[in-house]
């Protein structure tokens, strides 16, 4: 992997206007798979994100990313996006001085304001392909077991269970629309009355009640709040609440 000073020796390619290299300022907090940082150029405030080998996850595509980052952020859902390296090591991004939610901590305003948010993502007219949910979970067991030591005991026993869940969840065609996949909380950044979607790695067309049950289960947002706000049918909720959580598991158990 490229050092970090190495990368920003490359500032001259970034096209953004720089007269002179960044100054690394400090490594922002929250990422879990890739590592970001604040930059200094001359006062004008950028985020490095140094991203993880795509091959690792299961999902990352980072030319998908880069095309759905750059439609977000014309829509004012995403920061700027700068610079995306050809060879995918990093990205440069506009630095947006704000702060994350805290879910144990958030309002009722704030949610609607999160409620909107994804409604405007799913809404995102861009042409992806439909991440195909059971050939996802099964190359994640194939990685699982290509590693040596077996998975464990719990997570074995809900792999049929899971699989046929998956199975009539497609069945039962729910609704379809850009989604972001990944809306935890250290991937949102709220500016004044403006909310803000990092990191766009897993984004793809995909089954809209996933996103909301990512805030149903990481953010505490109850059920009847989101179907409230939403057209989300409350069977398709409670079927991508344990998709969701079996893909959380896969995800600790390779990561």
């Amino acid at each position: 992997m490229v050092s970090d000073t190495k990368i920003l020796e490359t500032w001259e390619t970034w096209g953004c206007g720089l007269k002179s290299q960044p100054i690394m300022v400090e490594e922002l907090s929250g990422g879990q798979t890739n590592r970001s940082f604040l930059l200094d150029a001359h006062g004008r405030k950028l985020v490095m994100r140094v991203n993880a080998p795509a091959e690792r996850f299961p999902g990352i595509d980072r030319a998908r990313e880069a095309r759905i980052w750059r439609a977000a952020s014309d829509a004012r859902l995403a920061p700027s996006l700068i610079f995306v390296d050809p060879e995918e090591r990093f990205i440069i991004t506009e630095y947006i001085n704000g702060r994350t939610l805290d879910p144990s901590r958030i309002d009722g305003s704030s949610i609607d304001h999160l409620l909107t948010l994804l409604a405007d993502v799913h809404n995102l007219d861009i042409d992806t392909p439909a991440l195909d949910y059971a050939l996802y979970i099964r190359v994640y067991w194939e990685m699982i077991e290509s590693r040596a030591g077996l998975p464990n005991s719990d997570l074995k026993q809900h792999r049929e269970p899971m699989e046929a869940l998956v199975n009539v969840f497609i069945e039962s065609e729910p609704r379809t629309g850009l989604c972001h996949h990944d809306p935890v909380a250290s991937n949102v950044i709220q500016t004044g009355e403006r909310l803000y979607m990092l990191d766009w790695e897993y984004a793809t067309r995909g089954f809209v009640a996933m996103d909301y049950a990512t805030l149903a289960i990481d953010w505490g947002i109850e059920d009847a709040v989101i179907m409230e706000h939403t057209d989300i049918d409350p069977t398709e909720l409670h079927m991508a609440k344990h998709l969701y959580r079996h893909i959380c598991s896969l995800w600790k158990e390779f990561a």
